[in-house]
C-alpha cells in the first residue's frame, strides 16, 4: 500500500473523553483528492481508556488510524516518536483537547503547496464561554495558546504570526535539516525551541488563515493555581531555549533585565491594577510576574547548578505533571 502524503500526529494522555470527539474531526478531513493522510495516536501511556477508544473509532475510520503507546516519558519524548515513525511526507501536529474543522488538513496541505513553505501553521482559537473570554487579556489568551492574528486580524494581515505547535505542519525535510524535538526541556517549550531552530536554519513559513483549530479548555484550567504553572513552565524553558541560542552570558544579562521589568513595571502595575479591581489587567501581570519567576530559577539552575538545584520545583512544574490526569 502506498504510504500517506500527510500523517497527523495526535498526541494523547489520559483525555478519552475529548480524545473522541478531537479524533472522530480528524478523520473527518476532506482531501479533494490531492492527497492522502493516515492518523498517528501517541499514547504517553494513559491510564484510562484510551487504547479502547482508539480501537473502537479506528475499526469504523475512513482513513488509516495507528495507535502508538509511548513509554510515558512525557510531550516531548511522544513527539518525537510521531517523526520516528510517521512515513510520508508531511507530518502534522494537532493536540488532543482541540477539534478541527472538516477542511482544517487541506487548508494547511493547499498553503504549503501554494506558498512553497516547508512549514505551515493556521489560527487557534480558545473554544471557551464569551463571559470568560471577555475576562482574559492579551497576555493570558496568548498562554492558553490562542493565535495572535485572532486578537488583531489587521495587524497580522501581511505578515502573519509564526505556526504554534498545535496547529502545524511540517516537511520532512525539515526534520532532516535540524532535527527533532529537545527532550532535555522537561518544563516543556520544546514546539518554540524546535520553531526558533527552523527559523535560523531558513525554513519557509506560511500560514493558512482557513485552518482553524478549536482549543477546548475546561473552567478549572482559569485558575490562579494553573495559571501560576503555566507561566512558570513558560518561564524556565524561555531560558533554556535562550541559553541555547545565546549561551550562559548573554541569558544572564536578559534575566537581570527580566528581573528589573518586574520590579519597576509588571509589579507596579498589578498592584495599580489590583486598586483599582481591574481583575483581567491583574491577572496578565501576575502571569508576566509568575513567568519571570520560573526565567529567574531556571537561569541560577543552569548558572550554578550545584548551589540552585531546586530539584522539588522543577520536579513541580515538568510539563505532564502540571496537567492533572484529564484536564
Amino acid at each position: 500500500m502506498d504510504r500517506p502524503t500527510v500523517s497527523v500526529a495526535l498526541p494523547t494522555y489520559n483525555r478519552s473523553a475529548m480524545l473522541r470527539h478531537t479524533l472522530e474531526g480528524l478523520l473527518a478531513q476532506e482531501t479533494d483528492g490531492t492527497f492522502s493522510y493516515e492518523v498517528l495516536v501517541l499514547d504517553d501511556a494513559s491510564t484510562d481508556d484510551t487504547p479502547a477508544v482508539v480501537a473502537a473509532l479506528a475499526r469504523k475510520a475512513p482513513v488509516p488510524v495507528r495507535y502508538i503507546l509511548a513509554e510515558g516519558r512525557g510531550y516531548t519524548h511522544v513527539l518525537n516518536r510521531a517523526v520516528a515513525e510517521f512515513g510520508g511526507q508531511w507530518l502534522a501536529f494537532f493536540d488532543d483537547d482541540q477539534l478541527a474543522g472538516p477542511g482544517w488538513l487541506k487548508a494547511l496541505f493547499a498553503a504549503a503547496r501554494q506558498q512553497g513553505a516547508e512549514m505551515v501553521g493556521g489560527p487557534v482559537v480558545l473554544d471557551i464561554p464569551p463571559s470568560v473570554l471577555a475576562g482574559l487579556g492579551p497576555v493570558c489568551r496568548d498562554l492558553y495558546g490562542e493565535s495572535p492574528d485572532v486578537r488583531e486580524p489587521e495587524r497580522y494581515r501581511d505578515a502573519p504570526p509564526l505556526p504554534s505547535g498545535g496547529n502545524r505542519l511540517v516537511h520532512r525535510r525539515v526534520f532532516e535539516r535540524i532535527g527533532s524535538f529537545d527532550e532535555t526541556m522537561l518544563t516543556g517549550g520544546c514546539d518554540r525551541d524546535f520553531l526558533l531552530r527552523a527559523c535560523a536554519a531558513g525554513v519557509v513559513m506560511g500560514w493558512a488563515p482557513e485552518a482553524v483549530a478549536r482549543h477546548l479548555i475546561s473552567a478549572d484550567r482559569f485558575s490562579a493555581a494553573h495559571m501560576r504553572s503555566y507561566s512558570l513552565q513558560w518561564g524556565c524553558s524561555f531560558a533554556h531555549i535562550d541559553r541555547k541560542r545565546w549561551g550562559m552570558a548573554r541569558t544572564t544579562l536578559a534575566c537581570i533585565a527580566r528581573i528589573g521589568q518586574a520590579v519597576l513595571v509588571n509589579l507596579p502595575c498589578a498592584l495599580a491594577a489590583r486598586a483599582r479591581g481591574d481583575q483581567r489587567e491583574l491577572r496578565d501581570r501576575e502571569v508576566l510576574l509568575w513567568r519571570a519567576q520560573g526565567y529567574v530559577r531556571k537561569t541560577l539552575q543552569m548558572l550554578m547548578p550545584s548551589l540552585f538545584a531546586q530539584e522539588r520545583f522543577f520536579a513541580a512544574v515538568e510539563f505532564r505533571r502540571v496537567r492533572p490526569e484529564g484536564s
